[in-house]
């Protein structure tokens, strides 16, 4: 689920980076697959200490492997000359090792960046200075799909954050009391009919709050704006397993199948649910990108605006839409968090291996 970006050579592939990771790499080694003149799989690991080396390059290779690209481009970021030196070595040794064509190896410090490998002396030992972002067409692009890298890694972490420690305190102590509502409402004593009745009563007033999460449109409410008491009846609708699957089917198609979900929860979220401008085929690719843009966006926002033991769920379900998108990196940023919380969440950990294995959702048998 991604635009094709053209790329000339390797100063357009490091100035794209930035807007392909969503931050600006720093001490570390970024391994993009080339296939032709496309980017695929583009990823990314803190320079190790040399005793790690041998795990840090493995741990790059499977992934590698997996996406099967033509070539592999390796980059290494440092602040200090010859600093990415040996994982740049390593990692080439294991490409080849396993028929993996290198196609070159970058070193980008101090905004020039120099390549290892010319064999034409047209690369001074100074390096180049690395394109400005408005010299290179595709960077364009990413503009159009609002999209602007954030200055480290460490900031596209913050954006997941809990937010407001005052607010989250709150939302919690509201999510206690709607849990125990639903539990309720919706327990074994009632008899078949009237639980589902109250089921789908439940459903019913969580997918309108959905589909206010889930609007992309320009005038869409802020999630900052939405009422304690809302968000913690978003965070209990996801202790629904069910309506939590249901919400990753509709979002990412092809990652689950759509027969393994409730048929009346199915029929609800079609009335209720506004439907991604993915699957409209009248729509623009260009504004089919910017709605899954700004529906992760304000994935991103909720998460952050929910304490962690109500975050897990929509943690995950935005891990699951972000790598259905393709950005790994915000993929792993969203299971870090959830499983740092709770380690035996299933689905982030099933998630987690998928992206370990380089696994693509809609070809997953979750």
């Amino acid at each position: 689920m991604t635009t094709t970006i053209h790329l000339s050579g390797p100063a357009d592939v490091l100035t794209v980076l930035p807007y392909q990771l969503g931050f600006h790499p720093h001490e570390c080694l970024v391994v993009v697959s080339l296939h032709g003149t496309r980017m695929g799989l583009v990823q990314r690991i803190d320079l190790p200490p040399p005793e790690h080396l041998g795990d840090a390059v493995a741990a790059m290779i499977v992934p590698l492997r997996q996406d099967n690209p033509r070539a592999v481009l390796l980059i290494g970021f440092e602040g200090c000359e010859g600093e990415s030196r040996a994982i740049l070595d390593e990692m080439a040794d294991a490409c080849l090792a396993h028929g993996v064509e290198v196609a070159d190896r970058l070193v980008v410090r101090g905004g020039r960046w120099f390549d290892l490998d010319c064999v034409q002396s047209c690369c001074p030992s100074e390096g180049l200075p690395l394109p400005a972002p408005s010299a290179v067409p595709a960077v364009a692009e990413f503009v159009g799909r609002e999209i602007c890298p954030l200055p480290d890694r460490t900031a596209l972490a913050g954006l997941l954050e809990p937010n407001s420690s005052l607010r989250s305190r709150e939302v919690s102590r509201l999510a206690k009391e709607s849990l125990q509502r639903r539990l309720e409402a919706t327990d074994d004593g009632e008899t078949g009919v009237s639980r589902r009745e109250m089921l789908n009563g439940f459903r019913a007033s969580e997918l309108a709050l959905w589909s206010l999460v889930l609007c992309d449109k320009d005038d869409a409410e802020p999630i900052r704006a939405v009422p304690p008491q809302d968000l913690a009846k978003l965070a209990v609708s996801l202790t629904d397993v069910d309506l939590r699957d249901g919400l990753i089917a509709w979002l990412c198609p092809g990652t689950l199948p759509q027969d393994l979900i409730d048929a009346t929860l199915l029929v609800q979220m079609s009335r209720v649910l506004p439907e991604p401008l993915w699957l409209d085929g009248d729509a623009g690719g260009m504004a089919q990108v910017i709605g899954r843009q700004r529906i992760e966006r304000r994935l991103c926002e909720l998460s952050a605006a929910l304490p962690d033991v109500w975050a897990v769920s929509t943690l995950t379900v935005l891990a699951s839409f972000t790598w259905w998108r393709g950005d790994g990196a915000l993929t792993r940023i969203a299971l870090d968090r959830a499983l740092r919380v709770d380690p035996h969440y299933r689905l982030a950990q099933l998630l987690e291996r998928m992206v370990d294995l380089a696994i693509r959702p809609e070809r997953a048998s979750v």
